[in-house]
């Protein structure tokens, strides 16, 4: 994994967790073009990248992203929800009132019936 990103101008420089990390990594930009493997470090790599619109686009992707989004919560709380009035009120308060409400009604009368049916309790 990704530890660390930064860019000079258009260098790109990572810092993984691991050195199988940095040589998979590696084995999969080696041959692509408009990438150039500049340096190489125990866990570093830096890159010469071409295009700046590829250099901003590889950034943006290899960066870590930590927030949650409210439709993760929902998925991650949801089961642990019981009443089903409860539950439709975390739908709507979530997604809003047509989004929660269609979620909450297919969930409740097509999807769960049929894993119930299908996998039992």
């Amino acid at each position: 994994m990704i530890n660390h990103v930064a860019t000079y101008g258009n260098t790109l420089s990572l810092y993984f967790d691991s050195v199988e990390g940095k040589v998979l990594f590696k084995s999969r930009v080696e041959g692509l073009r408009g990438i150039k493997i500049e340096r190489e470090g125990y866990k570093t790599l830096k890159l010469k990248v071409e295009d700046q619109r590829l250099l901003g686009s590889l950034r943006e992707n290899l960066e870590k992203r930590e927030s949650l989004k409210m439709e993760d919560l929902h998925f991650y709380l949801s089961p642990f929800i019981k009443h089903p009035a409860l539950k439709l009120t975390f739908s709507v308060f979530t997604f809003g009132f047509a989004v929660g409400l269609l979620s909450f009604s297919i969930c409740t009368m097509f999807i769960i019936p049929t894993l119930k049916t299908t996998f039992g309790r």
